[in-house]
Parts: C-alpha cells; structure tokens; sequence
C-alpha cells in the first residue's frame, strides 16, 4: 500500500525532528518512534521506540525500547530494554533489559 505525501510529512512532523548541523548539513536529531532497519552511521541524539535493525556506529543517545540488531561502536545512553545483539564497543549507560550479546 502506497502512502501519501500528506501522511508522510505528518508521520515526519509528528516523529523526527530534523534540523540544519553548524555546517548547514540536514540531519536528524531525534526519533520518536522505532527504527526497523539499519543505520548507516552513528546515533547521537534518542530514540523513542525500538531499534531493530544494526548500528554502523555509536548510539550517544538513549533507547526508550530494544536494541535488537549489532552495534559496531559504543552506546552512551540509556537502553530501556533489551540489547539482543553485539555491542563491539562498550555500553556506558544503563541496560534496564537483559544483555543478551556479547
């Protein structure tokens, strides 16, 4: 089913907050629903829902749900539930879940 341009810009204005960086590239800084995929680079600012997809880099942020797929950095934030992949760096926040990688 295909959506809409309206139910994309709302679904854009009511879950991500996008803004220009000091170099005036466009980024994204913050999430409020779940990422079911992977993502390509770091993560420095949260995510309100799951993650489900792996982590190219570091999540500075935190996770209000799961991190379900690898994270080939660090996480810096908090993880309100479970880390059920790899974390190849290492994890300064809280796990409120079980670790289940290594």
């Amino acid at each position: 089913m295909k959506l809409t341009d309206k139910e994309i810009l709302d679904f854009v204005k009511e879950n991500i907050t996008i803004v220009k960086d000091m170099t005036g590239h466009i980024v994204i800084k913050e999430v409020l629903c779940s990422i079911i995929g992977d993502v390509g680079g770091h993560v420095y600012g949260n995510v309100g829902g799951n993650v489900y997809g792996d982590v190219d880099g570091d999540v500075c942020g935190h996770v209000g749900g799961d991190v379900a797929g690898d994270v080939c950095g660090h996480v810096g934030g908090d993880v309100a539930g479970d880390v059920c992949g790899d974390v190849l760096g290492h994890v300064y926040g809280n796990v409120n879940g079980s670790a289940k990688g290594s």
